[in-house]
């Protein structure tokens, strides 16, 4: 009986350390974005809030963005031109699109992504 509580606790553990520090390989693109985003303190100088209701935002440094996506999927060759790739791709999935006047590093999440 105890064997299948440790199971259950070494299982649990790495859905329960995707949020923060370390683990995070679980994590999607969008997500991190937001967590970001939430830490305008942080990160506000690299990626912020154009309309947060409407879920707009820019990245304003995407070398950096980039890196810190690279670091946290510790993929150390994650450029801008491979994580802008997975922006395009959420396009198709409906996750996120690009805003009405389209502008350079300007991006939308797709409701209800941006909540």
């Amino acid at each position: 009986e105890e064997d299948e509580e440790m199971t259950d606790a070494s299982q649990a553990s790495p859905k329960s350390s995707s949020g923060r520090g370390g683990g995070g390989s679980h994590i999607h693109l969008w997500q991190f974005l937001k967590e970001l985003l939430a830490s305008p303190a942080l990160y506000g100088n690299c990626i912020r809030w154009l309309d947060r209701p409407a879920g707009v935002f820019k990245i304003e440094d995407s070398v950096r963005v980039a890196r810190l996506w690279g670091k946290r999927k510790n993929r150390p060759a994650m450029n801008y031109d491979k994580l802008s790739r997975s922006i395009r791709q959420y396009y198709k999935k409906g996750i996120m699109k690009k805003t009405e006047r389209s502008q350079r590093l300007v991006y939308q999440f797709c409701h209800p992504y941006s909540l």
